[in-house]
């Protein structure tokens, strides 16, 4: 009977109140997503592993996998990105640009732990200039955290870019392990790989470079 009444690790329930409290973040920070001209796509909660990892962002071990018979493997969405971007590419590819996105979902991931089961809520700007989309974003992330009268925040900036460029010095095998480390700051998980002393030298400086625990950027 108490294993029964256990949640399964990374599981939890939302009674009321929970519901309550995201119900009030997701209408306000939605508020200012529409404000700006996004509107509310859902995606699939299932995948194929080969979008939701197509980019590199996703490890093919961070994604549970659920056995249908699918020979390519089929598995949870760890994050929106990836089946919005595939959304565009094959249904929307002939839609007017820059073509604004905004969800809210939950989301699933595999961890040394067990897997975890999260909310998110972002938006996707596509088919607009690097520069401009930045700065947008940017404004809109400032305006929405203020919605949810959230003040004291920190920001972490990445570019997908440069990132890229940083990981071309590394061996072809362990780029997609680095690029994993550095997503996640994860000083410790880049020291346990087997790379040479310069290499793990060189891919924990931009670990530094991300500032201390007062100010990130």
């Amino acid at each position: 009977a108490n294993r029964m009444r256990r949640l399964p690790e990374g599981a939890r329930d939302l009674l009321p109140l929970d519901v309550a409290q995201k119900q009030w973040l997701e209408t306000r920070l939605n508020e200012v997503f529409q404000a700006w001209g996004y509107q509310r796509a859902i995606a699939p909660t299932l995948e194929r592993l080969s979008t939701l990892t197509a980019g590199g962002a996703v490890a093919p071990e961070a994604v549970v996998r659920v056995l249908d018979g699918d020979r390519e493997g089929v598995g949870l969405r760890p994050e929106v990105t990836a089946s919005l971007a595939r959304a565009f590419a094959w249904r929307m590819e002939d839609e007017k640009l820059p073509y604004r996105l905004f969800y809210n979902a939950n989301v699933f991931r595999r961890l040394a732990r067990g897997h975890v089961e999260a909310y998110h809520t972002g938006v996707e700007l596509l088919g607009c200039g690097e520069a401009i989309a930045d700065g947008e974003i940017l404004l809109m992330l400032a305006q929405g955290l203020a919605r949810i009268e959230l003040s004291d925040w920190q920001l972490l900036l990445g570019h997908a870019g440069l990132t890229a460029r940083l990981l071309t010095v590394f061996p072809a095998a362990q780029q997609g392990r680095v690029r994993q480390c550095l997503a996640r700051l994860d000083r410790v998980g880049l020291l346990a790989l087997p790379l040479a002393a310069p290499w793990q030298e060189r891919a924990s400086r931009p670990i530094g470079v991300a500032g201390g625990a007062q100010r990130r950027i």
